[in-house]
């Protein structure tokens, strides 16, 4: 079977808000948090099932809380730092794209998992290791990858704002796992995707890697994955 990994990590990116919206529908007055929204949440009020009865977003920078939409109600923390003034008050925890920007990813799913209501689930969509293009960006300098970000694909709104560490950024290994069940989380579930959007502008190299994500997907090496969803249970 031949698998194309171009419409492969497509699956991830539409798919999030399908997967994230049947997560939520399981929880009578559901009262959800997203992680790193800041002023700009994920979804409209009027987007979430409606059983959703509170949207929370959260933000380490007080001022992008200020400037949250009207109707959301704001929780300020450091998710690698205290948020001990939240423990237990959601049933969901949802992230997309903020993992590989935390220093400490540990640190963020042990606090996720304090922050939880027992028997919540945390959902996250996260870029992977050790996928080329997150490699790169990982290892160069910000400035620099950035540029290269703006060379190598089409999109003008994908180069990165905020440093990215990619720490505990991996698809469905053994570590990954481990980290999970060491916090406490059951039913960890990490899908893995293959392929990606960022050599569009370099034909000969954009082959080689869609030969290299294709052959990753057949054989599900998950530690060539390009992005992952994480779901798991407290």
């Amino acid at each position: 079977m031949r698998i194309e990994p171009r419409k492969h990590w497509k699956t991830a990116m539409q798919g999030y808000e399908r997967e994230l919206m049947d997560i939520v529908e399981r929880y009578p007055d559901a009262n959800i948090l997203e992680l790193g929204g800041g002023r700009w949440p994920s979804f409209r009020l009027d987007e979430m099932p409606k059983n959703v009865a509170i949207y929370t977003v959260n933000d380490v920078d007080p001022n992008e809380l200020a400037n949250a939409p009207p109707g959301y109600k704001t929780a300020c923390f450091d998710v690698s730092g205290d948020s001990s003034a939240f423990s237990d008050t959601y049933d969901v925890v949802f992230s997309r794209f903020l993992a590989e920007h935390v220093p400490d990813g540990p640190a963020m799913h042990d606090n996720v998992f304090k922050v939880l209501k027992p028997g919540g689930t945390a959902f996250h969509l996260i870029p992977t290791l050790y996928s080329s293009p997150f490699v790169i960006n990982k290892l160069m300098p910000e400035t620099l990858s950035s540029k290269l970000l703006a060379m190598f694909t089409p999109r003008r709104d994908i180069s990165p704002k905020f440093p990215a560490h990619y720490s505990a950024c991996h698809g469905d290994t053994g570590r990954m796992r481990k980290m999970f069940e060491n916090i406490g989380y059951s039913k960890v579930e990490i899908r893995n995707f293959f392929g990606h959007f960022y050599y569009e502008k370099m034909p000969v190299i954009r082959e080689v890697e869609d030969l290299l994500s294709g052959l990753a997907a057949k054989n599900d090496w998950s530690w060539y994955s390009s992005y992952a969803y994480i779901t798991a249970h407290k």
